[in-house]
């Protein structure tokens, strides 16, 4: 029996005026079967819902650094609640997987909040989704073992594993492929884009970071991963999106050979409505 090739995918949010919604119509056209939502979608839900077609997602919960809460912010409960209602109400038509969330980041947010685990449990039980606990590299990985442990008594079967963010681990100095190899039993997803030695950029292979991408990858598809894999790619300009789309394929060729062969057929056929597009 044939394995199941993992789903790889990318981080859909705002590009220089474009909105996810617009994105997605986009990302359809390259054959992508799978993206990452975020918050980034709420204002308009019912279009991104309407562009998916056979698309599947998951979702990224709110970041503090990014949103100024998350789901560990007691004092954010009520934008809390509107997000669960939200997420719970809208996860079949956005066709939505899991959900991907952070420990408590406390340090990241620009005044004092009040964040606890035992508050982004209690939140993370209300959603009628499966959760995603992401490394983070303000923890070294004992603590965040001890945290996922937490998790899993305080979540249960609702906790479905490790979103394994590899950037994260090898700007602190561990060994992705180690890491990853140690945790792969829990390994749920994977959160993969280049880096600098001590920077999580997010930017695109081959484009200046350090990050072993071939390595990793090469890791990845030992071990017989099949999940999801998505990759927080974030390029500057239009100019790099040949190296957004070659990152992509670059991940196809290692875990998913058949939808390699056939996306690289479709994006040379649509060669030439992307280089006027760019220009």
């Amino acid at each position: 029996m044939a394995r199941q090739a993992p789903h790889v995918g990318v981080t859909v949010s705002e590009f220089e005026g474009a909105m996810p919604s617009s994105i997605i119509r986009g990302l359809k056209l390259l054959g992508m079967d799978f993206v990452e939502l975020n918050m980034s979608i709420f204002p308009e839900i019912d279009k991104v819902a309407n562009n998916l077609g056979h698309i599947i997602t998951a979702f990224h919960l709110p970041l503090i650094g990014e949103d100024g809460w998350d789901f560990s912010c007691a004092d954010f409960q009520e934008e809390i609640d509107n997000a669960v209602a939200t997420l719970n109400g809208a996860k079949s038509k956005l066709h939505i997987q899991h959900v991907v969330c952070h420990p408590p980041e406390a340090e990241e947010a620009t005044q004092q909040v009040d964040s606890s685990l035992d508050t982004l449990f209690e939140n993370l039980a209300k959603l009628d989704l499966p959760v995603h606990l992401e490394n983070v590299p303000s923890v070294t990985p004992e603590q965040f073992g001890d945290i996922f442990e937490r998790a899993k008594r305080a979540l249960g079967s609702k906790l479905y594993g490790i979103c394994f963010d590899a950037p994260h681990f090898f700007i602190r100095g561990h060994d992705p492929i180690k890491q990853f190899q140690k945790l792969n039993g829990s390994v749920s997803s994977i959160h993969l884009s280049d880096c600098l030695a001590d920077q999580d950029v997010h930017i695109p292979f081959k484009s200046g970071g350090s990050f072993p991408v071939h390595d990793f990858l090469l890791a990845v598809n030992n071990s017989g991963f099949h999940s999801f894999i998505t990759l927080e790619i974030r390029p500057h300009s239009l100019k790099e999106l040949d190296s957004y789309i070659n990152s992509y394929l670059t991940t196809l060729k290692y875990v998913n050979r058949k939808k390699y062969l056939a996306s690289k057929f479709r994006i040379f056929a649509m060669r030439p409505l992307i280089k006027r597009f760019v220009a």
